[in-house]
């Protein structure tokens, strides 16, 4: 699929794009015959999820972008407090449901504040598309803020304090560095303990590795056996 920005890119020129992709591994007959669907998809997340006696889950709460998959994770996160905090009587429910609404209003925003994350770091500038999303005006406050601070320490929990985080501190340092953002730690002994820290991590996490590896068979050789056996519950 070819996902874009209906107010930067035309139906047209996206199904270019998309038959541009598909024609590196499609023969010309199969491609020429293949009729795209054109999904629309109306970005957002309800202000109120639960009301009264109804309650917003998955696509009915919102939808944000295919950039990261946190669908999944919030209708587990909706099921489980649904069951777990189920009001006795008509008496109380308002009380759980604005405990609900305000536990997920906090994550869908930081679901959004990390998305944007992605964007507001990019070194992209060739089109009007990633011109627009790197704009300041574009970035979440609480963003901004955050991203202040990671100039000078890095990300950690102290900046994402729910017990049950979408996003962690330590999914937005793989984003961040991975992405060439630098942070000057300030103070040389901490930089030290932290990069001393980082090694002997890096060092128990390639012994675990190389453990684990050796106990794994190889994909063929898993392959052939669940061909042989079928799936098996440990």
């Amino acid at each position: 699929g070819c996902v874009f920005s209906s107010a930067h890119y035309s139906d047209e020129q996206a199904e270019t794009t998309l038959r541009e992709y598909l024609s590196t591994s499609v023969d010309k007959d199969t491609l020429k015959n293949l009729s795209p669907r054109k999904l629309s998809i109306k970005p957002g997340h309800r202000e109120k999820f639960w009301h009264k006696n109804c309650v917003a889950v998955g696509l009915s709460a919102g939808f944000l972008e295919p950039l990261e998959a946190s669908a999944i994770v919030l209708v587990e996160l909706s099921a489980a407090m649904i069951s777990d905090q189920l009001p006795a009587n008509r008496q109380v429910m308002d009380i759980t449901a604005k405990r609900f609404n305000d536990r997920f209003l906090y994550r869908w925003d930081r679901i959004i504040d990390f998305l944007k994350l992605h964007y507001a770091i990019s070194q992209r500038r060739d089109s009007d598309y990633w011109i627009d999303n790197v704009s300041n005006e574009s970035i979440p406050e609480r963003l901004k803020e955050l991203m202040e601070l990671w100039r000078y320490q890095p990300p950690s929990r102290h900046d994402f304090i729910d017990a049950e985080e979408i996003f962690p501190s330590a999914s937005y340092q793989y984003v961040l560095y991975g992405m060439g953002f630098k942070t000057k730690l300030q103070n040389c002994a901490r930089e030290t303990d932290t990069f001393d820290a980082a090694r002997q991590q890096i060092q128990r996490t390639s012994q675990l590795t190389q453990k684990y590896l050796k106990a794994l068979p190889s994909n063929r050789e898993l392959i052939n056996k669940i061909n042989t056996i079928g799936l098996q519950r440990a």
